[in-house]
C-alpha cells in the first residue's frame, strides 16, 4: 500500500496480512511482508509482533519467531501466549516453559498452552500440578486436566475431576465428554457409564455422530453389549465409525457370527468400509472360529473394497489361524507378507504357539519379538509359558535369569471390579487394601472351588 502512494496500513490490517501469509503458509512472502512491516515502523508493535511470532512459529522458524518477541518493547500477554505456542507447536517444551515462567502476567490461555504442550510430551504429571497450581481456570483447562488423568491410567481420578468440575459450575462441552466417556471405557464401571449417559439426555451437549460414537463405545468397553446394541439401533445418526465401533463390541463379546451380520448390513446402508472396520471383521472371524470366512473377508480387502491390508490386519489372520491350532498356515502367512511384521504380528503368533505347545516355532516368534521390544516383560513371560507347555523347565529358568540379569521386571496384574456402584483396584501381590485379609480368603475359597 504505502509502495502504491496509499493510506498508510495501520496494526490491524497488517497483522491481518500477516496472518494471511501464515495460513497460506507463504514463506517468502511472510518474510517480504515482514521487511516492509519494519520499514513502516510497525513490526515493534505488540499486535503485529504477535502476529509475526505466530506465522514464524507456524512456517516452522522457530528461531526467527523468538527474534521478532525479542524486538518487541512492549510484551502483553497475547505476545506472550504467541510465543509459548510457538515453542509448543515445535515440540519444545523447556523452552515454553522459560517463557511462560518470563511471563508478567498470565491468562488461563497461558497455562492452557504450557499444559497442552506437556501432555503432548507424555508428561502428565506436570500437567496435573500446573492445574493445581492455576489461579484462572476455563473449561479446557478441566478439559487437558482430565486428560492427563486418562493418560496416567487414573481413570478414577478422571471421573473425580469431572465430579469437581461440575461442582465449581463449569459448564463440561464436547471435547469434555469425550475425553470421559473415554476414560469411563477404560474404567468399566457401568454405573459411571451410566451417571454420564444421564447427563448427555438433559440436553446441555448436541449429541452429534461422534458424541453417540463415544457412547456407544464406552458402553462396550464397559461390558454391556446390550445397552451398545440399543443405542445404536435408536441412533438415526450412524456412520461408518458407528458401525466399527458396534461390529467391534460385538466381536470382543464373542458374537462373531452377528457381527459379521452386521458388516452385511453396513455394506447394504452404501457405507463404505475402512481399515478399522475389516480390523473388527477379521477379529469377529477369529473368536468364532470362522477360519474361511476371516479367509475371505481378508482377501476381498483389497479386491472388492480397495482397502489396503496393514500389519495389524495380518495380526488378526495370524490369531485366527493360532487360535484355530493351525501354527504352520500362521507362520507361513508371516514369512510371505509383503511388509516386514511388526511386533502384533509376532506377539500373535507366539501367544498361538504358548496355547498349542508348539515350542519350536515359538522360539522363533520370541527372538523377533526381543529384537523388536527387547525390554517389553510380556514377550519373556509369553515365551517361558510357551516352554512350560512343553515341558522345557530348564530353558524356562534360563529365560527368568535373563529377566532377571536385564532388570526386566513382570507388570503387576491389576483388575478393576465394581462393587455397590465403588469401583476397586486389585494388584497381585497388594496387601494395602483395608480389607485384604478377608479378600485373599474369598480368593483362596474361590480358586479349592475351582480346583
Amino acid at each position: 500500500m504505502l509502495r502504491r502512494g496509499g493510506p498508510r496500513p495501520n496494526a490491524f490490517t497488517a497483522s491481518s496480512v500477516v496472518r494471511c501469509c501464515s495460513a497460506l503458509r507463504a514463506v517468502m512472502e511472510g518474510i517480504q511482508v515482514h521487511g516492509f512491516l519494519g520499514k513502516a515502523g510497525l513490526g515493534r508493535s505488540a499486535h503485529v509482533g504477535a502476529a509475526l511470532v505466530d506465522m514464524y512459529g507456524n512456517l516452522g522458524q522457530v528461531a526467527d519467531a523468538r527474534k521478532v518477541f525479542d524486538e518487541i518493547p512492549e510484551r502483553n500477554v497475547v505476545v506472550g501466549n504467541t510465543m509459548v505456542a510457538c515453542y509448543v507447536r515445535a515440540g519444545e517444551v523447556a523452552a515454553a516453559q522459560e517463557a511462560f515462567d518470563g511471563m508478567a502476567e498470565r491468562d488461563p490461555i497461558s497455562w492452557n498452552t504450557l499444559m497442552s504442550g506437556y501432555l503432548r510430551q507424555g508428561d502428565a504429571h506436570v500437567v496435573r500440578e500446573l492445574f493445581e497450581d492455576m489461579p484462572d481456570k476455563n473449561v479446557n483447562s478441566w478439559n487437558l486436566m482430565i486428560s492427563a488423568c486418562s493418560e496416567e491410567g487414573s481413570w478414577a481420578d478422571a471421573v473425580g475431576v469431572f465430579n469437581r468440575m461440575r461442582l465449581a459450575r463449569f459448564q463440561p462441552d464436547a471435547a469434555t465428554m469425550a475425553v470421559l466417556m473415554s476414560a469411563c471405557a477404560q474404567l468399566g464401571s457401568l454405573s459411571v457409564a451410566g451417571q454420564v449417559h444421564g447427563y448427555l439426555k438433559k440436553g446441555y451437549i448436541e449429541m452429534n455422530c461422534h458424541v453417540l460414537n463415544s457412547l456407544i463405545d464406552m458402553y462396550a468397553k464397559c461390558g454391556s453389549v446390550s445397552q451398545t446394541h440399543l443405542l445404536f439401533v435408536e441412533t438415526h445418526l450412524k456412520d461408518t465409525v458407528s458401525y466399527n465401533v458396534m461390529i467391534t463390541a460385538l466381536a470382543h463379546h464373542g458374537h462373531g457370527r452377528e457381527a459379521l451380520q452386521l458388516f452385511n448390513e453396513f455394506a447394504e446402508e452404501g457405507l463404505h468400509p475402512d481399515s478399522v472396520t475389516f480390523l473388527g471383521v477379521l477379529s469377529a472371524c477369529a473368536h468364532a472360529g470362522l477360519v474361511h470366512d476371516g479367509k475371505h473377508y481378508f482377501e476381498s480387502m483389497r479386491t472388492n473394497y480397495a482397502v489396503e491390508q496393514s500389519p495389524d490386519h495380518y495380526a488378526c489372520l495370524v490369531d485366527l489361524y493360532g487360535r484355530a491350532g493351525l501354527i504352520e498356515e500362521a507362520y507361513c502367512l508371516v514369512q510371505t507378507m509383503p511388509m516386514k511384521p511388526h511386533a502384533g504380528v509376532w506377539g500373535a503368533l507366539l501367544n498361538a504357539c504358548r496355547k498349542h505347545g508348539q515350542v519350536e516355532v515359538g522360539m522363533i516368534a520370541a527372538r523377533e519379538l526381543i529384537t523388536i521390544e527387547p525390554r517389553n516383560p510380556g514377550t519373556y513371560i509369553l515365551l517361558a509359558n510357551t516352554l512350560a507347555h512343553g515341558h522345557q523347565w530348564d530353558f524356562v529358568e534360563t529365560v527368568r535369569q535373563s529377566m532377571r540379569g536385564m532388570g526386566i521386571d513382570k507388570t503387576a496384574g491389576c483388575s478393576w471390579v465394581e462393587v455397590d456402584s465403588v469401583v476397586q483396584k486389585f494388584l497381585m501381590g497388594d496387601f494395602s487394601h483395608p480389607n485384604s485379609d478377608e479378600i485373599y480368603n474369598t480368593l483362596e475359597h474361590l480358586c479349592l472351588q475351582m480346583d
